[in-house]
This record gives C-alpha cells, structure tokens and sequence, in this order.
C-alpha cells in the first residue's frame, strides 16, 4: 500500500487529536455529594469491586452494604446511605438457607446498636432481593455472558429486573461464576454491566484474577484489620475493621 504523497497533514483527523491540550483543560466530574449512594463513599451507578487476602468475612461485608441500602442504614455505622431502595443479591455459591442465616445473623446482631432495624426491614421487605442461584431452582446459568461475549437470557432477566424495580444496587457473588472460564475478553463483561442501571457490586473471589477486576470507579480490598478504598473520585483511604459475633464493625471514625 503507498502513502497518497498529496494527503495534507490538516486533512488528516488523527491531527486534530494531537497531544493531550483537551484532556488539559477539561474539568475532572466528580459525583455531586447527592449523586453518591452512600457518602463520601460508593457513587450511584458505578462499578465496584470487593476482594480480600484470605480474609474471612468478604460475603457479610457485601450483604451489609447490601442491607445498608436496602433499609437506610449508615454503613459500618459511619458512612450514611443517601439512596436507599431496592437491591438484588445475587449469591452463585451458598445456598438459600445459608445466606438466610447469614441475613438472621447480620439482623440480630445489628439491632444491638440500631434497635429500629426491625421496624425498618418489616417497611421494607420488597427492597431487599436475595437470589440463590447455588439451588438451581431458577432454569439459568449464572453467566451473564457467554464465551463470545454476547449477553444470556440470565443476563436478560436481570436487566429487566433492575429496570423495573429501579434498583439502586446489585451484588454478583462471587463475580468469577458470572462468565465462563474460557471467556477471552473480560472487557465484555464489563460493557454488560456498565449497561445495567444501578450500581454494581463484584465480590471477586478468586485471587488469581484480582487484577481482571481493577477497571471499576471504587476497589475495596478487605485487610486483616481494615479496608483498604481505592476511589477514582476521592484516591485511597483505610478504614479500620474488625469482625465481632459474625458483623463487621468499624474501629477507626471516618477519614
């Protein structure tokens, strides 16, 4: 192939991109504080991801963000929930009974500081969806995704759901069993979720694959004795943690 020798390079579109002057001069967006669903914390609509170093408890950490938006509850107690509504838990490992034990748990042992959780969940059952797809009791594969990255009726299904209930959060646990092990590009995956209307929560819980997940607004890696946050918005912060009677709870006041 040979270069036309007549192509001026003003024509060329490629040149009106040149150097970095637009991306200089373009204001940073931040999430206004009212677009955030939980302060200073977790933006409405974004991609999140949770992961841990063999750090027991990554489930309950999720099912408490989970439970802080669905009833209007500060997160870990310090962080206020700013758009509470429904949330669709999604759970690809534990069964039904499992993960109600671990609701049971979470409630009674929450109560001891908030004694109106009660009277919240009872106001607000419908905004907390808790899915099993461990009991295959649904006829869908968990993939939300096939190998070619074209999307799946479970995929479909959850789509709708999210749409028709305008939910506010989605959880995916553990992300990995979302789409097949032999996918080629992890980047489809996240087209797909980007399309859903809600903030999307991937616990990630295969460490070989902490890095396939790192292209999300606000990273979370659970510590021994804290979490570690990683915000496009507002950089890095830790957050003192320790687990007591199967809930976490915060050990250092907000940064």
């Amino acid at each position: 192939m040979t270069i036309a020798s007549n192509l001026k390079i003003e024509e060329n579109p490629f040149a009106a991109k040149l150097g970095i002057k637009a991306w200089q001069e373009r204001e940073f967006i931040k999430p206004k504080p009212e677009e955030y669903l939980v302060e200073d914390f977790i933006p409405a609509n974004a991609l999140l991801s949770l992961q841990t170093n063999n750090v027991y408890g990554k489930t309950t950490l999720a099912m408490q963000l989970a439970m802080s938006v669905a009833f209007d509850l500060p997160f870990l107690e310090q962080f206020r929930c700013l758009q509470s509504g429904r949330v669709l838990y999604i759970n690809a490992r534990d069964t039904d009974e499992d993960c109600h034990r671990r609701f049971k748990r979470l409630t009674r042992e929450w109560s001891k500081s908030v004694p109106e959780l009660g009277e919240r969940v009872d106001q607000n059952l419908d905004n907390f969806s808790h899915i099993s797809l461990f009991d295959e009791c649904y006829g869908v594969s968990p993939h939300l995704i096939d190998i070619s990255g074209s999307m799946t009726k479970t995929y479909a299904y959850l789509h709708q759901f999210s749409s028709y209930f305008k939910c506010k959060l989605i959880v995916l646990d553990p992300v990995e069993d979302f789409f097949p092990d032999n996918l080629k590009n992890i980047s489809e995956l996240y087209l797909k979720l980007r399309q859903l209307p809600a903030a999307v929560l991937l616990v990630v819980g295969d460490r070989n694959r902490y890095d396939a997940f790192n292209k999300v607004e606000v990273s979370m890696s659970l510590l021994e004795n804290g979490l570690r946050v990683q915000s496009d918005y507002l950089g890095h912060r830790d957050i003192g943690l320790s687990m007591g009677a199967g809930i976490w709870f915060a050990t250092t006041g907000r940064p």
